[in-house]
């Protein structure tokens, strides 16, 4: 078999909302270069579809990660694969990495296989589900905890050895909208689209309990979702009413956002909007659901040396996980509730920093310590578009592994298609 031109590498990571494209690999990786959104429109014929119309006839074909039409879906990606074709006539053997989420049925696979094939033409052609993907982009740590964080779940993925276990895997249906949803309760008066700017602003970000002690509000009042009131009586009994005024009052080019009594953002319209203690809440439930589906998924890992390699290696990967301090907090929610030995620990700042438990407690008792995994920096490339979200990054990595060598196992080529239809999909290495 001829060798594959990296420059013809085709890759489709496919979201519910959005899909990235990327054609073409080169020294480095780069970037998607064109992101649009996951729908098609349907026409008076069923099961035939156009490229363009109303949006009372838009088809979304993925629905918080679950393909819910294949036609449609089908046709999405072959209008891709045209796309590809007509600004590049003269190139021909292209080979296909499709990126897959693991909500995906085995028939769903099977068909878009087939269709890949026998109405794309495509001769040479892969599917690596997501969470591997996120997890190359990281390096080579073969045993991980992927946590894929969309807008209305979150998928937790537990990788051994470099596969993945789909008997752990688990699905919550939390995610990005969970912290909306919580805003908008909060914040009545602003739109969903405020809601989805305050949460994209630099003000919005989670603060660590230390942070929270030091803040405006003090720690409780940021655990409190009631409305700000000051209980100026006791303020004025106590005799520190001076002490209190020069405490809250601040220089707003000066003062850290935690400290600020109220802050504001600009949403799309260019409303300059103001915002008090809200700008630090609306994470906390899916935080603490994401911690204890995490344990939940690793609880299912017999291999209990993999599973504390699991817990040393864990990745948060979605446009959530742009939002200021929401990693640390996914950690520190982990550590607090399940590092074993955490409470012999001398005292809670220790805890709070000390992310392995003490020596004397058992290794059977996991897990003995907690650590989330660091992008490298040698991407210099995504460091200006940022690191939220790399599955990308690592699909090219892959697709690097699989097209680059000579080993015709680790995707379909057409020869195996041929001799094994759809079913083919099933032999390749992932």
């Amino acid at each position: 078999m001829a060798p594959f031109i990296e420059e013809h590498y085709f890759i489709v990571c496919p979201g519910s909302s959005t899909t990235n494209i990327k054609f073409g690999v080169g020294e480095s990786f780069l970037p998607a270069e064109l992101e649009i959104p996951t729908k098609v429109y349907s026409t008076a014929d069923a099961g035939v579809f156009k490229s363009q119309g109303a949006e009372s006839d838009a088809i979304y074909p993925i629905v918080d990660g679950v393909i819910v039409d294949i036609a449609a879906f089908n046709f999405f990606l072959k209008l891709i694969y045209k796309s590809i074709l007509k600004q590049h006539p003269n190139i021909s053997n292209i080979p296909f990495l499709l990126v897959s989420s693991t909500q995906w049925r085995k028939n769903d696979i099977e068909s878009i296989t087939q269709y890949v094939f026998e109405s794309m033409e495509v001769n040479s052609f892969a599917i690596v589900p997501e969470a591997l993907a996120t997890l190359f982009s990281y390096g080579s740590q073969p045993n991980a905890v992927v946590v894929n964080i969309g807008k209305c779940k979150t998928e937790i993925n537990i990788i051994v050895d470099y596969s993945l276990v789909k008997h752990a895997s688990k699905v919550i249906p939390y995610g990005g909208d969970s912290i909306s949803k919580k805003l908008s309760t909060l914040l009545p008066n602003l739109s969903a689209a405020q809601i989805e700017c305050l949460k994209k602003s630099e003000i919005y970000e989670v603060l660590s309990d230390e942070d929270k002690k030091l803040s405006f509000f003090g720690i409780d009042g940021l655990s409190n979702d009631s409305s700000d009131v000051l209980d100026v009586a006791s303020i004025i009994a106590s005799g520190k009413t001076q002490e209190f005024i020069d405490k809250k009052t601040h220089s707003d080019g000066e003062t850290p956002n935690s400290k600020l009594q109220t802050n504001t953002f600009t949403d799309s319209d260019k409303n300059t909007l103001t915002v008090g203690r809200e700008r630090f809440q609306g994470t906390d439930e899916l935080i603490s659901q994401i911690s204890s589906a995490i344990y939940a998924s690793l609880e299912t890992i017999d291999d209990l040396v993999k599973r504390q390699e699991c817990y040393d290696h864990i990745i948060l990967n979605g446009n959530t996980t742009k939002i200021a301090g929401f990693n640390e907090a996914v950690n520190t929610k982990i550590i607090d509730e399940f590092l074993v030995g955490k409470e012999y620990q001398q005292s809670a700042a220790q805890a709070a920093f000390q992310t392995f438990s003490t020596t004397s407690i058992q290794f059977e008792q996991l897990p003995k310590s907690i650590k989330f995994e660091k992008m490298p920096e040698y991407f210099t490339e995504w460091k200006k578009y940022g690191f939220h979200d790399v599955t990308l990054l690592g699909a090219q990595i892959l697709a690097k592994f699989i097209f680059g060598g000579h080993n015709d196992q680790m995707f379909i080529t057409r020869s195996a298609y041929n001799d094994k239809g759809p079913l083919a999909v099933w032999d390749i290495c992932f």
